[in-house]
């Protein structure tokens, strides 16, 4: 089946559907705003609870809804006036997005957008077709990497170590998801295991191949741009399996290359850092996923 068109609307559903994606993805870039400044200081992302920080005062809560509070306070602190950075809207409006266009790419069509899975049967080989369920729990999948994949990005355009801790929560989803539910991978491993064991191949070859292309690259880029990558192509491999990792890791390397030789005639692009370019590949990677796999094979 052809994949919908993520930007077209047709029923008043799948509108309201559409409404809640994008607001829940705006709260989800709202956290996100928190990780990136706090994780890496060590900080508690609970307490204390969101507040300006010049002058200290809570952010009321009304002042706090994703991009549209910015909007009102028009970017300023309403006790002190101080600026508040674009950036906060932006990775708010970025999340939401992700989440909308992820949303009715692949719950609205029940995955038309990934490949089709085959699993071993008795005579030989069926085709695992996704309930609304089972295409809503792999929105959730995906998002969880896209936005590690995002927060880890603007940490490392911040200047910042990334924190292991920043992939826990999807190296234990990533991990221990596809135990329960292989379909989480279109693609497997191996054609011929099936149920937990075909999780536990698929995770463990993704993350091996990711977390090995992620050191290489690590030797050619060099010690500045190199920190995120061993995880970040890790978690790719992990989520996305070995043959993703493989495709994106090398993609990333030679837009990484590419940006370097621009660089004397584009300054601005010395802010970038391969996270972003994976975060980007990673999205455009899962859109377009069963279309790649048909043209490859």
């Amino acid at each position: 089946p052809l994949t919908p068109d993520p930007c077209s609307m047709s029923t008043p559903a799948e509108i309201l559907l559409s409404v809640w994606l994008f607001a829940f993805g705006g709260a989800v870039g709202s956290f996100l705003n928190v990780v990136v400044y706090r994780l890496p200081l060590g900080m508690s992302l609970i307490l204390p609870s969101s507040h300006c920080p010049a002058c200290r005062h809570p952010i009321r809560w009304y002042d706090n809804v994703p991009i549209f509070g910015w909007m009102m306070l028009k970017g300023r602190c309403r006790d002190c006036g101080a600026n508040i950075s674009f950036r906060y809207p932006l990775v708010e409006a970025v999340t939401a997005v992700v989440f909308l266009v992820m949303g009715r790419a692949e719950w609205f069509s029940f995955g038309a957008n990934l490949p089709v899975r085959p699993i071993p049967v008795a005579g030989g080989t069926d085709f695992f077709q996704l309930t609304p369920g089972e295409a809503l729990g792999i929105v959730a999948y995906h998002a969880l990497l896209l936005s590690t994949l995002l927060a880890a990005a603007l940490i490392e355009y911040d200047g910042k170590r990334l924190p292991a801790r920043l992939f826990r929560p999807a190296i234990l989803v990533g991990l221990a998801a596809p135990l329960l539910w292989p379909h989480l991978h279109p693609v497997p491993a191996l054609a011929r295991l099936s149920g937990a064991m075909a999780g536990l191949a698929d995770g463990a070859a993704g993350l091996a191949a990711g977390l090995v292309l992620g050191l290489a690259a690590c030797l050619i880029i060099g010690p500045h741009d190199r920190r995120g990558l061993p995880f970040g192509l890790a978690m790719v491999g992990l989520f996305l399996g070995w043959q993703a990792a493989v495709a994106l890791g090398l993609l990333v390397a030679l837009v990484h290359a590419v940006v370097e030789a621009l660089r004397p005639w584009w300054p601005s692009l010395t802010r970038t850092s391969p996270g972003f370019w994976l975060f980007v590949a990673t999205w455009a990677w899962i859109l377009e996923w069963e279309t790649l796999v048909r043209r490859i094979t």
